[in-house]
């Protein structure tokens, strides 16, 4: 909200400048706070009223980082400024450590898209993320989800996962992310990280998910047992186009739990991203013939977490553009 490519600035050119920048409420419509330090918070504070205020009726898109160096009562000045707007949010990303996420009443007729950052259940006292997730039923347009260091289980009732097209989270258990797949049939793409698991997952993993939709999986994690490749086989994906996995994830046999998935799901597989890939490309290519292109590489989807910044050098224009032009 400061610095040079802050809309502010627009103000301080001239008298002209100034009207024009006050009265065009979608300058003000992208807002990014960090409370990671305690300097100039009553200031931070002034400008968020400001920024909410000039936006006018105009949707909201905040990318929000709570810290763990401030007050919880400061920080609720912060989240209850926001929640005062949350009929206006469009696009929303926060990530907390302590600090309880601001509590909705309100429905959310207008989010799209909500990342959510915590690390909840591994700290005793993190925050709770159940009041503003069961306030998502009543998020219609809502098609966007990227949660992290989340494993709170019992709340996955509360997300409406069928309404959802995209879908993130890192890491995550692999039963979890197979019930939450065998509710979020819509998706479109998904980017998960998948951890290694207790041995009561072991013994839930097994089942069959379909997702009719999905064209873009990208399935990373460090697990080196059979979970990975128990989880790849629980997937059948018709329309998947882009697939990035890691040969870690797919134990003794790479090929044949291609071979397999494909051909289960009856897919025209466009894209095959191995990164860190051990064996010749041309393995793939004589065993996957319909595949069209073997990669040496991630896919190139972007960040949707927050990444702290320093803000005096934090570009507006690139994180207002980059929500608001997000494919829903």
């Amino acid at each position: 909200m400061i610095g040079r490519h802050s809309p502010s600035v627009l103000g301080q050119i001239c008298r002209k400048w100034r009207e024009i920048a006050f009265g065009t409420p979608e300058l003000w419509r992208g807002i990014t706070l960090c409370l990671t330090n305690r300097k100039r918070l009553d200031q931070k504070l002034r400008l968020l009223q400001i920024w909410l205020q000039r936006s006018g009726s105009c949707p909201l898109s905040i990318n929000m980082d709570l810290g763990d160096r401030i007050d919880h009562g400061v920080v609720d000045l912060f989240t209850q400024a926001i929640a005062a707007y949350s009929v206006r949010w469009e696009h929303l990303r926060l990530y907390s450590i302590f600090h309880p996420f601001p509590s909705i009443k309100a429905p959310l007729p207008s989010l799209r898209s909500l990342s959510m950052g915590t690390i909840k259940p591994l700290v005793e006292g993190a925050p709770s993320t159940e009041s503003l997730i069961s306030a998502l039923h009543a998020a219609p347009l809502l098609r966007n989800v990227a949660i992290a260091f989340w494993g709170e289980h019992s709340i996955i009732s509360l997300y409406p996962w069928s309404q959802l097209t995209a879908f993130t989270a890192h890491p995550i258990l692999p039963h979890y992310c197979l019930d939450i797949l065998a509710q979020a049939v819509n998706l479109v793409t998904c980017n998960v990280y998948i951890c290694r698991a207790d041995e009561i997952a072991r013994t839930s993993i097994a089942r069959d998910v379909a997702l009719p939709q999905l064209s873009t999986l990208i399935l990373r994690g460090y697990i080196s047992d059979t979970m990975s490749w128990k989880f790849l086989d629980c997937l059948t994906l018709p329309a998947l186009q882009k697939l990035e996995v890691a040969e870690t994830l797919l134990q003794d046999d790479p090929v044949g739990l291609l071979e397999s998935l494909i051909a289960r799901s009856r897919c025209s597989l466009l894209e095959l991203h191995l990164p860190h890939r051990r064996l010749a490309p041309e393995s793939y290519r004589l065993a996957l013939p319909t595949v069209g292109s073997v990669i040496d590489g991630e896919l190139d989807v972007g960040s949707v977490f927050f990444v702290p910044d320093d803000e005096e050098n934090f570009t507006w224009q690139c994180y207002h553009r980059s929500w608001a032009n997000i494919d829903l």
